[in-house]
């Protein structure tokens, strides 16, 4: 081998030599930084596990009902000759709505005066008559009789038109009329609701076994639909005598306030009865839970090392029970002091270092 060639072989093998070396030093390299690697805190807001003082209750569904609520007909048929209200008006008891026809009972009602009239005169003429012993006993008898039926035919008539003069019952809130002006209605025919409105009652039931923690005056919480989230406080004031044999619940009546016209007959209400029992519980932010088919967990922040102590997420399974006001009772796995992350836990893992900061919202 000629010593150019030698020469060339060298300094392939030196170029080569340098490659891999190269290659070879930064894997090493590459592997140490990678097993040195820490990845930066993650930034966290914390909550501490605290005890409370929570009353228990029960919960129900039921339905707003008026404590008066009618929808008003008339006993008598006949033609509407006066609508005396609007639609949705409130109105006072006694107050006239509607009138019917009665120019055939008003007519009646002047035969039936004058015939009074006539049989009161005869009565008293005669009474005169027989101190004079010009009549007798029985022509007074007679006399009076005939004056009584009278005026029983006047009261009879004035009854056919009171039944044709439509009045409230009691003050409240009408619905919508159901009749026009000129209309023939017949005997029973609803022409227009009327409810009281406050306060309302609201009806549900309850399981027998638990009776013996019912009681009259006690407090309960209503939620409607039209009440935006918020509860209305009310008392029962009914618990029915008997026990549904098919359901095997008691009827229960609860009244609440309806000052701002809010709610209304009908309407579906959840209901919270509250009871006289009173529990120490464990609670945590509703935040700080972790939902999974696994079972619901929690990240609990633990302080590794002595002299500068670093904080680390660790996951702590749990079991929950109740919930109030975006706060939760927990039954198992959490003792009070405990030290939990409220937020921030999806970017977490066992183990992972991480940095208080409850000043900001995360």
């Amino acid at each position: 081998m000629s010593p150019q060639m030698k020469k060339m072989l060298m300094i392939v093998g030196i170029v080569f030599g340098v490659i891999f070396g190269w290659y070879t030093v930064k894997k090493v390299f590459f592997s140490w930084a990678i097993s040195h690697y820490t990845p930066p805190p993650v930034t966290i807001s914390s909550s501490i596990a605290t005890t409370k003082t929570w009353r228990s209750f029960l919960s129900s569904v039921g339905t707003l009902t008026a404590i008066n609520g009618v929808d008003l007909s008339s006993e008598a048929s006949g033609i509407v000759t006066e609508i005396r209200f609007n639609s949705g008006q409130f109105v006072n008891a006694g107050d006239v709505l509607i009138l019917l026809d009665t120019s055939v009972e008003q007519a009646q009602l002047k035969d039936s005066v004058a015939k009074e009239k006539l049989a009161q005169i005869n009565y008293d003429r005669d009474r005169i008559l027989l101190k004079k012993s010009v009549v007798s006993q029985s022509t007074i008898d007679t006399d009076l009789s005939q004056l009584e039926e009278a005026q029983a035919s006047v009261e009879q008539t004035q009854a056919k038109i009171k039944q044709k003069t439509i009045t409230a019952p009691f003050s409240g809130r009408l619905g919508i009329r159901q009749i026009d002006l000129g209309q023939y209605v017949a005997a029973g025919t609803a022409m227009v609701t009327l409810q009281s409105l406050d306060p309302l009652h609201v009806q549900f039931n309850v399981p027998e076994q638990y009776l013996p923690n019912l009681y009259y005056q006690q407090p309960v919480e209503i939620y409607a639909d039209s009440s935006s989230g918020k509860a209305i406080t009310g008392t029962i004031t009914a618990i029915n005598s008997k026990v549904d044999q098919a359901t095997r619940n008691v009827l229960i009546e609860a009244t609440i306030p309806n000052k701002n016209m809010q709610l209304y007959p009908g309407m579906f209400a959840l209901i919270k009865i509250w009871l006289r029992s009173q529990n120490n519980v464990i609670v945590l932010p509703e935040t700080a839970i972790s939902y999974s088919l696994h079972g619901d967990s929690v990240f609990i922040i633990k302080g590794e090392g002595k002299h500068h102590p670093v904080l680390k997420a660790y996951r702590q399974y749990v079991t929950i029970g109740e919930r109030r006001d975006n706060e939760v009772s927990i039954l198992k796995g959490i003792e009070k002091g405990d030290q939990v992350i409220s937020s921030g836990q999806l970017k977490l893992q066992n183990g992972t270092h991480v940095v208080v900061n409850n000043n900001e919202g995360l």
